[in-house]
């Protein structure tokens, strides 16, 4: 019976593995870049939308998963950073281009993270709330996470969480 437990063992082994190196594969027909975009119409105008998109400080107690924020020293110009920790590490970002309270992208700003990219949110007036467009465009570079993202979890999965986490946020 012990000779069937490592048998089994093996073959578990051995699947995860060709399941690791078919993602690959996969993962590495699909380009690096992709571009992914949701929205929200909100009540609030983009003052008042702009304000919460932009304290740093608050992040956590609205977006699930971020067990805290650090602020950093500005980038050049003056440009706001700071590094966001969950359950997975910590990423750090800073502000691109800032055109309150209208628009905004953001950037990571960590090399040597397997991906990287710009955020672009855009606040629109709409009667006496607006509409928030956010934009990601993103780079995968490890050719296993991109088929993850693509074929499991979704390239847009990141943008729907957090645009649900910001409208339970602004009710």
């Amino acid at each position: 019976m012990n000779g069937w437990l490592w048998t089994g063992a093996a073959l578990v082994v051995v699947a995860g593995a060709g399941a690791v190196l078919a993602a690959r594969a996969a993962g590495r027909r699909l380009p690096v870049e992709h571009v992914t975009e949701g929205g929200l119409d909100l009540s609030q105008p983009p003052g008042a939308v702009w304000d919460v998109l932009t304290d740093i400080d608050l992040y956590p107690a609205w977006r699930p998963g971020l067990s805290h924020v650090e602020r950093l020293p500005a980038a050049a110009g003056g440009r706001p950073r700071w590094r966001e920790y969950d359950r997975h590490g910590h990423t750090t970002y800073e502000v691109v281009q800032s055109e309150a309270p209208y628009r905004l992208v953001t950037g990571i700003a960590d090399p040597d993270l397997p991906y990287g990219g710009t955020w672009t949110y855009v606040l629109t007036p709409a009667g006496e709330g607006c509409t928030l467009t956010v934009t990601e465009r993103g780079e995968v570079y490890e050719p296993f996470y991109r088929a993850i993202g693509h074929y499991v979890t979704g390239e847009d999965a990141a943008v729907h969480r957090y645009l649900g986490a910001l409208a339970h946020r602004l009710e």
